[in-house]
């Protein structure tokens, strides 16, 4: 296996790199570590830049969500990513549509990893931001426990690359009005305990 890891922004790839001991050390020839970029365009066309330049066989993606309030995570809690889909709220409220492919799976075996590793399984609700609403936040948890910016890009560009993915986040903030502030002061370990969860599952990924 040659594996990519990769997430938003490099800050949430530093524990991880910790943790495989690349800091001051010759890189390891089967894992790679790069950063996609923030939001999603960034990180679909960055993702798909990595790849072509890298040719992992898999990738595994690190980051940060929030939860919505009703899905019995807490701050601190790690899930993986099983499937995921892109929201636009007027599309939610049934005022508008979207013609296109707004549905991706993750890779089971890969989700089976991370899950015995310690993480929650669970679908991602992928928005274009972050939502700060009470009322929208609580029709999105209709739809998913948990809301992610970069999940759909991940999934998309390695389902049409044809290269098994999935990502592993920590739970940061609740999703509303709070979520940036909650984001802001839990962000370093929630993205850490993410990582931890997701070098714990490398043995059962064959790395």
């Amino acid at each position: 296996m040659h594996l990519l890891v990769t997430a938003a922004w490099a800050p949430e790839l530093e524990r991880f790199r910790e943790l495989l001991g690349l800091l001051g050390a010759e890189p390891r020839q089967d894992v790679v570590l790069e950063p996609m970029g923030i939001g999603l365009t960034d990180a679909g066309v960055g993702l798909t830049r990595c790849i072509m330049a890298r040719r992992p066989t898999h990738v595994l993606a690190l980051g940060t969500a929030g939860a919505s309030a009703r899905s019995g995570l807490a701050i601190g809690d790690v899930v993986v990513g099983q499937s995921v889909r892109l929201v636009e709220p007027a599309v939610v409220e049934g005022r508008a549509a979207l013609p296109y492919a707004t549905e991706a799976a993750f890779d089971s075996d890969m989700v089976d990893a991370v899950f015995s590793a310690g993480a929650r399984p669970c679908a991602i609700a992928n928005t274009l931001g972050v939502t700060t609403d009470e009322a929208l936040a609580a029709k999105l948890a209709v739809i998913a426990p948990v809301e992610h910016l970069e999940a759909y890009a991940v999934a998309r560009a390695c389902h049409v690359l044809g290269v098994p993915s999935t990502i592993v986040l920590g739970i940061a903030n609740f999703v509303g009005a709070r979520g940036r502030d909650e984001w802001k002061a839990n962000h370093v370990e929630a993205s850490a305990k993410a990582a931890e969860v997701a070098f714990k599952a490398l043995a059962a990924l064959g790395v």
